[in-house]
């Protein structure tokens, strides 16, 4: 397998030119890959590597064990649909949900279609079919638009699904979507973990004198030791949001057709906004620290299974 360090810190780079560098250099490293590994050669030997030891996947028993084999041997038409940032936004709108959606200002096949003297002097663009594909811009006057459009339109060659093999990308077809910028700060995303329809535990992203932590609470609201590895778990408890309630609901009817999905909210002051649904947060590959084994069969024993309907044949063996 591959050691991909080296793409990794381009990611971090912060200037344009490194990020540009970076979104080349993984088009061509994701086409690879694609063509050398198979879904459940890539899937074995990742798992491998991250956590230091063989998955189980004729009999799965944790929380990422799980994960790994619902992207090879389950199938749901729903899950590329809500994937999708533009896609998502109508199927939420057909089920009663428009209320819940950020303003949408436009969706484009690439950046040159943007008529950036029309946009706002605040605003977000995203790639439909990427995940940490963002611009976040406070103010237009400070962007230096023609590297951004270089930048933006270099996301449209990337597919997710080739490192880690999250099969609801592979096929999303890549638009660019402009959407009001949320004003609230601090802006904390509250992300209910929903196992067979039923939230268990949120991950709360939120950012405390100037760090981002990553916290994980149970559904009652009471903060629990896991986080991942990769990031900052932080010392200080944060109150319940006021539409706690009502968000524990819309993640209950919102995860109802799916084994598992992450269901992710905004709650600035008398306002629910979506931000996304999430079939296999890190890819299903973080590290839960400490204990991870602990935490990792814990998280697990949440999940029952579906049937497999997909790659049948691989479970024979």
């Amino acid at each position: 397998m591959p050691d991909f360090k080296e793409y990794i810190k381009l990611k971090a780079a912060k200037s344009s030119l490194g990020m540009l560098l970076y979104a080349k250099t993984r088009a061509i490293l994701e086409k690879m890959v694609v063509l050398r590994y198979s879904d459940i050669e890539y899937v074995k030997a990742t798992y491998k590597k991250r956590f230091g030891r063989e998955i189980n996947l004729k009999n799965p028993k944790t929380y990422t064990e799980k994960l790994q084999w619902l992207k090879l041997f389950y199938r749901n038409d729903k899950m590329p649909i809500c994937t999708d940032k533009y896609k998502v936004q109508e199927y939420l709108t057909d089920l009663g949900y428009k209320h819940l959606l950020n303003e949408l200002i436009g969706v484009y096949d690439n950046a040159n279609a943007i008529n950036f003297e029309a946009l706002p002097n605040r605003f977000v663009i995203k790639a439909t079919h990427g995940c940490s594909s963002n611009l976040i811009c406070k103010n237009k006057s400070e962007l230096d638009w023609p590297k951004w459009k270089r930048i933006i339109n270099s996301w449209l060659d990337l597919n997710v699904y080739a490192f880690g093999r999250e099969w609801n990308y592979k096929n999303i077809i890549p638009k660019i979507i402009v959407e009001k910028l949320i004003e609230h700060q601090p802006l904390i995303d509250y992300k209910f973990m929903c196992f067979n329809g039923k939230p268990k535990y949120l991950q709360i992203n939120n950012d405390f004198e100037g760090v981002h932590y990553v916290d994980f609470y149970d559904i009652d609201w009471n903060r629990v030791q896991f986080t991942y590895n990769k990031f900052n778990k932080s010392n200080h408890v944060l109150p319940k949001p006021p539409q706690f309630e009502e968000m524990k609901k819309l993640a209950e009817k919102l995860s109802a057709p799916f084994p598992y999905v992450r269901v992710d909210f905004y709650n600035p002051p008398n306002k629910i906004i979506f931000g996304e649904l999430t079939f296999f947060p890190g890819s299903g590959l973080l590290p839960l620290i400490p204990q991870q084994n602990k935490y990792d069969e814990l998280l697990g024993s949440q999940l029952i299974l579906p049937q497999a309907n997909h790659n049948l044949h691989l479970l024979e063996k």
